[in-house]
């Protein structure tokens, strides 16, 4: 089967912060100036080079004309691209700095980044920080970033 469009969800980390967009940054929080933030919309592809078991997706804003991405250093480093999403789904390659696997745990999923295994999509415990990536630790502690994220589609 064969996209025309991106789909569009939601989401929000576990502690129900909401992703917002804010000078060209993703942010996680609830309340902006005493009012709800309903959440950016974020369009989602699925990565049709990279094998479909392991669920790889290519995340973007915009109406997808902003894709996140890893970056393609010695480290990853998050941030969103000037690239079209449906360029990159109907492109011939792998793309892996923009795409991350999407791991379904219950409720809840997690987004590991395709280029950086082991590396995550996360929100910290403050509102208003940017999304960003980490590193899974092992003893997990209340002040961890958080790596679990509702994802819903849009109204």
């Amino acid at each position: 089967m064969v996209l025309s469009g991106a789909l569009c969800f939601r989401m929000k980390d576990a502690a129900l912060k909401v992703l917002y967009l804010q000078d060209n940054q993703l942010l996680a929080g609830g309340l902006k100036a005493g009012k709800v933030i309903k959440g950016e919309e974020i369009r989602v592809v699925p990565n049709r080079s990279l094998d479909a078991k392991f669920s790889p997706v290519i995340l973007g804003v915009q109406g997808g004309s902003q894709c996140l991405s890893c970056g393609t250093g010695q480290e990853p480093i998050l941030k969103l691209e000037s690239v079209n999403i449906m360029e990159l789904y109907h492109g011939a390659k792998e793309s892996k700095s923009f795409t991350f696997y999407r791991r379904d745990t219950g409720l809840t999923s997690s987004f590991e980044s395709a280029a950086y295994p082991g590396w995550f999509l996360c929100t910290m415990p403050e509102a208003d920080q940017p999304l960003r990536l980490t590193q899974l630790p092992k003893d997990a502690s209340w002040d961890d970033p958080i790596t679990d994220f509702y994802f819903q589609p849009c109204d």
